[in-house]
């Protein structure tokens, strides 16, 4: 039985791997800024990962974390969002391997999980910018196991599966939750050491200039599924046993999003009062380059 794993092809070993485009054309010289330094900067790769290679990145991450986690100044609500956050990404992957593999393991196919990516000074004080960079990376998780929760809700609402359209649904509004909370905990740090440490490093040399977090593509991907969603919901028959039961936690679910929104400004204020954003400042200066030539 398959276990994610593929046995090796007769003649792997003669060749090296052909790499081809996703457009199917030879590639240009690689562009700077934008979407590629964004998950540089963030240490997010995009290699097409197994499963087993997905549940060691998660368990890494777990580890980092929750090895981090105490040191913080977040509140027991925020801790628990955050933890129900890592259980539910847990739940999800262990459930794709009894997808995968129903019955039959190969040993070393799921290594144990690396110590965490950078080890803590023995002093205590995390750094803030390993933290940033690391709730960054709690927040890219969170989202994958969001678009794929979406996957299962919108299909749900399709084919009227009642029961799992409002278990999904209460799920996406913990994970809600917990990704409200991985922002808090990835900005976890005074707002002068924002200014002074972390926002730096978002400017040149380092990257490209107009570095934002529109360029999240996981969150991309979330957005349109959300709309998707938000459709499926609108044409649901009014006449359905469940009707009540879905609106109400639709309605749970509305209001977590809208805490994520308020969250989200609530850290940019924190941290930028002015409130002008790397991207903004260097659209306004290539505005006025433009004007002036």
């Amino acid at each position: 039985m398959s276990t994610g794993s593929r046995e090796a092809l007769p003649g792997d070993a003669l060749l090296n791997p052909l790499s081809i485009p996703d457009d199917s054309r030879i590639p240009g010289a690689a562009p700077s800024g934008g979407e590629a330094d964004y998950e540089r900067y963030f240490h997010i790769s995009r290699d097409a990962p197994d499963l087993a290679a997905w549940t060691r990145g998660c368990l890494e991450l777990q580890a980092a974390v929750l090895d981090d986690l105490p040191r913080t100044g977040l509140d027991e609500e925020e801790r628990a969002a955050i933890l129900t956050g890592l259980l539910l990404a847990s739940h999800a992957t262990l459930l794709s391997w009894t997808r995968t593999a129903p019955g039959v393991t190969h040993p070393g196919t799921c290594a144990e999980p690396s110590a965490p990516m950078t080890a803590v000074p023995a002093d205590g004080q995390v750094d803030a910018l390993r933290r940033w960079k690391l709730g960054h990376q709690l927040f890219h998780l969170l989202l994958t196991v969001m678009n794929t929760t979406l996957d299962e809700i919108v299909a749900a609402a399709r084919d009227y599966r009642w029961p799992s359209l409002v278990s999904g649904m209460e799920r996406l509004r913990a994970l809600y939750e917990a990704a409200t909370a991985a922002m808090t905990y990835a900005s976890d740090f005074p707002s002068s050491v924002y200014r002074t440490e972390i926002r730096p490093t978002m400017e040149p040399p380092f990257v490209a200039p107009g570095f934002s977090g529109v360029f999240n593509r996981e969150h991309h991907v979330m957005v349109d599924r959300l709309r998707t969603l938000g459709r499926a919901l609108q044409n649901l028959p009014p006449e359905s046993d469940a009707i009540d039961a879905i609106r109400r936690v639709e309605a749970s679910l509305r209001a977590a999003q809208r805490r994520n929104r308020r969250n989200h400004v609530k850290i940019c204020e924190r941290c930028v009062p002015e409130g002008s954003s790397l991207r903004r400042q260097h659209l306004v200066r290539e505005e006025g380059r433009n004007t002036s030539t």
